[in-house]
């Protein structure tokens, strides 16, 4: 199974849309809201191994409400 598959993510905390993880191609994990287009900080993983890791610390930190956008004000 795909490690994006099985770490559940939240809807989104700025306006509860959908959520999902994604890697950004450059050793990097974060989550990003489809409509709103908040996200977490990107979290990097040094090797395939740890990247799982990666993606549930992104998750955790998407959970816990810890989203950031660019709308002024946030």
């Amino acid at each position: 199974m795909d490690i994006f598959e099985k770490i559940e993510v939240n809807d989104c905390p700025k306006c509860g849309g959908v959520a999902f993880l994604e890697d950004d191609g450059t050793n990097g994990v974060c989550v990003s809201c489809i409509d709103c287009t908040a996200h977490t900080v990107t979290i990097d993983f040094k090797s395939e191994d740890d990247k799982e890791a990666a993606a549930q610390k992104a998750a955790d930190l998407w959970n816990s409400g810890k989203a950031v956008t660019s709308h002024p004000g946030e």
